[in-house]
């Protein structure tokens, strides 16, 4: 059985409405509506939401449901990358106003940020283009 026949299933248990689980979700009707129908997923953090309201454990909500597993796995790794994506640019960010503000550093130092600017910008491309 797939996540949505299972939500459909155990909020027809439960006696609710479509209606009343998006209010709790802080979603629309149609979200549910669409989730229960498998047209779309429900994120990580509805996951969550929803075991809780279904009184349900994860593993009883996404047992034997590849597809949901495999989307879940994949948000989590979009999620994951572009956390290290603006890290690495917030620290070019910051390196680029050290050059700008501070003006007596030296040669070597310059020469040093623009070398991990580069490196930076570089690993960024890299992350880039692998996601593509």
């Amino acid at each position: 059985m797939e996540v949505g026949e299972r939500l459909k299933l155990r909020r027809a248990e439960l006696n609710l409405t479509q209606e009343y689980v998006a209010e709790v979700l802080g979603i629309t009707r149609q979200t549910i509506s669409n989730w229960e129908n498998g047209r779309s997923y429900p994120d990580i953090e509805r996951m969550i939401r929803l075991s809780d309201v279904y009184s349900l454990s994860l593993d009883e909500l996404l047992k034997g449901d590849k597809k949901m597993v495999k989307h879940l796995q994949e948000n989590t790794l979009v999620n994951h990358f572009l956390k290290v994506f603006i890290i690495m640019l917030s620290i070019n960010i910051l390196l680029m106003i050290v050059l700008v503000t501070n003006q007596t550093i030296s040669n070597t130092f310059i020469f040093i940020i623009f070398a991990l600017i580069g490196v930076n910008t570089l690993t960024l491309f890299y992350l880039i283009v692998k996601k593509i």
